[in-house]
């Protein structure tokens, strides 16, 4: 029997502290600096202020606190000289950490002060106080392991560990720091209830306007092997608890090397932002649901066959690769397609928006009132399209070749209103005619040159 370990934030919340002993400066233009997020802060050493610790200390400061070109980054940080020759910051927001954070591996990371120009090792840094946060996924007191195949079930506060069920739910706590430290956990299935409502994961542009430093993706792992078929299991929105809930108004997962198997089920409050390099990677999108696949600058992913069910949406970004003869199924809901699977099947009036330019789509089917926008060139070998259809080319002038295409005259169209198009063999109508400079009845064949 398996165990399951839950999400289930105990810890406090207590602000970092880190002290700053300076070292006297042994000539002028020696630099004093402060380091965070590649941005600098400098003091420099000069006869005017003197060159005393304490003057070094208190100029530093006076440029870190100061009210403009002060990087955003630091904003997060109280800056106070308790003592002559010493600076002591504070997390000015308690469990938000500041510095000495390990991110994909690369330890201390956040700020660091140094010193230079002909001062080496001048600043002595001491931690006083660690961050501690609920919503730290590293931390123990955070979680709860529940071991049923004892009896009683024991429970204890430790970090998942491999083959465990993982379940995040009934709390609004968010899961916002060392979000990669779990990143070698091999997890059995993980499971999102629609009762947790604190977010997952960090934006990439930090709400003070820089690019965020620290991890941005709840980083995990599925099992080892190929057992059981499909990765990790991951269903996100589901009301297993009985609680209720909208979920969280941001998730995103980086799920590696491994592969994995995503069921979005009602995720009405955010969307999913999920990564993964394995190639038979794959979603299924619900109805009141939206998943959103590398779809950010600067990342991507792999993808085989996935689907978007009615009343649910998904964006593919531009560097998602589809496996090879890999569908994307869109019955009902909305899509945008920045990557090209070999098949789009298109039904029940859904709607897909094409936004990337100069791709191939070997195969786009529709049925039953569907709409595509393209707002971009490329070209589509095999266009079929019954019931209602259409293609809209309004407002991008850019080139699209249609190779073969076949439509159900009566009721699809193609607006072409700049010519955009280009036909590259005879369409093929089907259905009887009414309307417009051909009328006829039954499948004719139609070259638009």
């Amino acid at each position: 029997m398996s165990t399951t370990t839950y999400w289930s934030p105990n810890q406090a919340t207590i602000a970092q502290q880190r002290q700053y002993v300076f070292t006297i400066p042994n000539g002028v233009g020696n630099t004093y600096t402060a380091t965070i997020n590649g941005k600098t802060v400098t003091y420099t050493a000069n006869s005017t202020d003197g060159l005393t610790a304490a003057a070094a200390a208190t100029g530093l400061l006076a440029l870190l606190t100061q009210q403009t070109g002060v990087p955003a980054e630091l904003s997060e940080i109280s800056f106070t000289n308790p003592s002559s020759g010493t600076l002591l910051a504070t997390a000015s927001t308690p469990g938000t950490p500041f510095a000495g954070v390990t991110v994909n591996g690369v330890a201390n990371q956040g700020l660091v002060l140094s010193t230079g120009n002909g001062l080496v090792n001048g600043i002595t840094t001491t931690e006083l106080q660690a961050s501690v946060s609920p919503s730290d996924v590293n931390d123990p007191l955070n979680w709860l392991r529940v071991n049923l195949s004892n009896t009683p079930p024991s429970t204890s506060r430790v970090l998942p560990q491999n083959t465990d069920d993982v379940v995040v739910g009934a709390t609004s706590t968010p899961m916002l720091w060392n979000l990669d430290r779990l990143s070698t956990i091999q997890f059995n299935t993980y499971n999102r209830y629609q009762s947790m409502f604190g977010q997952i994961g960090l934006p990439d542009i930090n709400a003070d306007g820089y690019a965020e430093w620290r991890a941005t993706r709840f980083r995990i792992l599925g099992p080892a092997g190929s057992v059981p078929a499909g990765g990790l299991a991951m269903v996100l929105g589901a009301d297993v608890d009985g609680l209720g809930g909208s979920g969280p108004l941001l998730e995103r997962y980086d799920l590696q090397s491994s592969q994995f198997t995503l069921t979005a089920v009602n995720i009405s409050a955010g969307a999913v932002d999920i990564i993964g390099q394995h190639t038979a990677n794959t979603f299924t999108a619900m109805p009141g649901s939206s998943v959103s696949v590398a779809s950010n600058s600067g990342t991507k992913a792999n993808l085989s066959s996935s689907s978007v069910e009615t009343g649910a949406s998904a964006t593919i970004g531009s560097n998602v690769t589809w496996t090879a003869a890999s569908t994307l199924t869109v019955n009902g809901g909305s899509a945008v397609v920045n990557a090209a699977p070999t098949t789009i099947a298109a039904s029940n009036g859904a709607r897909l928006t094409f936004n990337t330019d100069l791709l191939t789509y070997t195969t786009i089917t529709g049925q039953g009132g569907c709409t595509f926008d393209f707002n971009a060139g490329g070209t589509i070998t095999t266009y079929t399209v019954t019931t209602g259809c259409t293609l809209d080319k309004t407002t991008d002038a850019r080139a699209l070749t249609i190779t073969n295409s076949t439509i159900d005259g009566d009721t699809c169209s193609f607006n072409d209103p700049l010519n955009a198009i280009t036909f590259t063999n005879a369409t093929s109508v089907k259905q009887a005619v009414t309307s417009g400079p051909f009328q006829f009845t039954g499948t004719r064949t139609v070259k638009v040159t």
